[in-house]
């Protein structure tokens, strides 16, 4: 991350650099603590303490390990476990449709997220399921009927999952007839998500998908995150637990089919 003027120079007082912190995060849409020690060239504590006081200013909104931008959502360092991220009764009644997308013997992909291990806990009808997420293997693993296959490549703890280049080359072995993709946010321009290790993964399994699904919160319409994922004309369809004119506007627009679970 590139958080220096062009001539290279840090900031010569608080001020300036809590200004240049603040832009950073209004052009990124999320910053790491740990990113900014050495373009900024002063220590963590510092810059927290600098975040601090953004917070208090209404530039940001603090995180665990780091800021977003106000209005903008966050996994890249979200404050409790993934799978306590949503309600119960709307992951579940996402997960239950999502899962009736998935015929028998067909093959599907599941992404991390607190939606898609629910599905992993509820599933039941035969299939292939391939994955990244460690929380969704547990679930699968002593269902007879469902076949799974646990991607390799490197751990990420705040997402429970796997990435980087061994990931992404299991991931060109295969072919799935759906692949269920997580985000953060969902605008007129697409998804969003807030990691780019996982958003490369994200988008070789839609490319080796012949349908894209997204499980979404209404809470999640509308919201950013720091990097855009998909466009909508890639997405086939969209399940969420409450009726939204907009997206359901941007849906049309797109060719996107809108399933709103009640």
């Amino acid at each position: 991350m590139n958080t220096q003027p062009e001539n290279g120079a840090r900031p010569d007082s608080a001020e300036e650099r809590r200004s240049r912190i603040a832009r950073v995060v209004q052009d990124r849409g999320s910053v790491r603590v740990v990113d900014l020690v050495g373009p900024l060239g002063v220590s963590e504590p510092t810059l927290r303490k600098d975040l601090t006081i953004l917070e208090k200013q209404g530039l940001l909104k603090r995180t665990h390990g780091g800021a977003v931008a106000l209005g903008a959502a966050s996994e890249a360092v979200p404050e409790v476990p993934v799978q306590q991220q949503s309600q119960p009764g709307t992951k579940d009644g996402i997960a239950r449709f999502c899962l009736g997308m998935i015929a028998d013997n067909s093959s599907a992909f599941f992404d991390s997220g607190a939606t898609i291990v629910t599905m992993a806990e509820l599933m039941d009808q035969p299939a292939n399921v391939l994955t990244n997420s460690l929380p969704v293997v547990p679930h699968l693993a002593d269902k007879p009927r469902i076949r799974h296959t646990l991607l390799g490549g490197q751990y990420r703890p705040l997402s429970e999952s796997v990435t980087g280049p061994v990931t992404m080359m299991g991931l060109r072995q295969f072919t799935v007839d759906t692949a269920f993709i997580s985000v953060v946010g969902v605008t007129a321009d697409g998804g969003y998500v807030t990691d780019l290790a996982e958003a490369d993964i994200k988008r070789a399994a839609i490319d080796c998908a012949r349908r894209v699904v997204i499980p979404l919160e209404s809470s999640k319409v509308g919201q950013l995150g720091f990097c855009h994922l998909v466009d909508l004309g890639r997405v086939d369809d969209i399940v969420t637990d409450a009726a939204n004119p907009e997206l359901q506007q941007w849906c049309t627009d797109n060719g996107v089919r809108l399933h709103v679970v009640r």
